[in-house]
């Protein structure tokens, strides 16, 4: 679990500062359009850094644009060591950085490098998960931690575990849906993960934890309605846990999530872990086991990303052990069915993170942050095999990838 327990943390930064952070990387090439724009989020869990490649190429336009030691303003805050990108465009070409360390949405503009950001703790530490922008005034923020000790006012949205809703372009809070009575087990904290927008919904998994985190409950997946910003559907996976991160194939109209089990139940945790397959519909929608982990080479568990390709062919990671020093592995596998097959293995173990599929070159990007040979791996899949190209190293001078996003 890559989430470090923080003490409560309210910063005052403001959401219309656009001045940019200096100290970053150059540009090695011009800035690709909007939708080519390929941001590489590298990271050692104690600082980050953000680059840029061309989707279309993977060639990379510029190393470490904006990074933990930049220089920044007295109302910017610098990036912590625990951040993800955005699973949802803006659709302007900024991308999105969720930094749950210091509870911060950030907007950076690769052409200004202007940097706007919203900070989202509300007087608590709310570990946000995610950022996902409905439109240009309202963009809902999961935030994971629940507040132990909230005031009695409504109006401050301070309780947690719940989506925040924002205005992206001041900052100002405009409501929150809570998520705590969906959680799977009564008391538990919801614990929403990474959520995607599916036309006028946004579909977020529950991670449905104990509060100390010693015991974890069964997934549930909730199907929000984005212009009455209220939960209209929900959809069980029985008997498998701690559903993570999603990747949505249009053509199938089928939402492909990855569940590495609890981490909590260790000698148990392979038990309820797999790949689950969702079909969202209008009114009804259902969700079955598509793999599970013991299916991946006998696994116990997965890795933390999932990347589809039209045509149901993905990519998902499991984990390689330190003690005895084997490496991850990275797995083929197909919704039409059949047993997953290896297509790679990474450069150590814990060495795999973050994945993103490009659609119009077939291929499936996925991040090992300690590959010699370069930290963004390219693997081209067609509908008779898997061929890895030439890998490329988005930050020569050091951090490696970890997440990805198209922006």
């Amino acid at each position: 679990m890559r989430w470090p327990l923080l003490a409560s943390l309210w910063l005052a930064a403001c959401a219309d500062d656009t001045r940019s952070a200096a100290g970053g990387g150059a540009y090695e090439a011009a800035v690709p359009a909007i939708g080519d724009r390929l941001a590489v989020l590298g990271s050692d869990y104690k600082s980050s850094a953000l680059s840029l490649l061309a989707a279309d190429s993977q060639a990379r336009v510029g190393a470490a644009l904006w990074h933990s030691g930049s220089l920044v303003s007295a109302a910017t805050t610098a990036l912590s060591g625990d951040v993800a990108l955005g699973q949802t465009a803006m659709g302007d070409g900024r991308v999105i950085v969720i930094d749950r360390g210091s509870a911060v949405v950030s907007f950076w503009d690769p052409l200004t490098r202007a940097i706007q950001q919203i900070p989202v703790s509300t007087g608590f530490y709310s570990n946000p998960q995610d950022a996902v922008p409905i439109d240009a005034h309202k963009m809902y923020v999961v935030r994971m931690k629940r507040n132990i000790q909230p005031t009695a006012d409504p109006g401050d949205f301070d309780e947690g575990d719940d989506v925040l809703i924002v205005d992206p372009t001041d900052g100002k809070l405009l409501g929150r849906i809570d998520l705590a009575p969906w959680a799977t087990v009564a008391g538990y904290v919801a614990a929403g993960s990474r959520a995607l927008k599916v036309g006028d919904k946004v579909w977020l998994p529950l991670q449905s934890l104990a509060a100390d985190f010693s015991k974890q409950g069964a997934t549930r997946f909730l199907a929000i309605d984005t212009k009455k910003d209220m939960v209209i559907q929900i959809v069980d996976a029985p008997n498998i846990k701690n559903c993570i991160e999603m990747a949505w194939l249009p053509d199938l109209q089928q939402l492909v999530a990855v569940c590495p089990g609890a981490y909590v139940d260790k000698a148990a945790q392979g038990d309820h872990a797999g790949i689950v397959v969702l079909a969202p519909g209008d009114v009804t929608s259902t969700a079955g086991v598509a793999f599970v982990a013991k299916d991946f080479g006998g696994a116990t568990t997965l890795g933390r990303d999932v990347a589809c390709l039209p045509g149901g062919h993905c990519l998902v990671a499991t984990p390689g052990e330190p003690d005895s020093g084997t490496h991850d592995r990275i797995w083929r596998f197909e919704l039409s069915g059949g047993a997953p097959v290896q297509v790679g293995e990474g450069s150590g173990p814990f060495a795999v993170s973050g994945m993103t599929a490009l659609a119009a070159s077939h291929r499936i990007l996925v991040g090992d942050r300690t590959n010699p040979a370069g930290d963004v791996r390219i693997f081209e899949l067609s509908t008779t095999g898997t061929i890895e190209k030439t890998a490329t190293t988005s930050d020569p001078g050091g951090l490696g990838a970890i997440d990805f996003g198209v922006f």
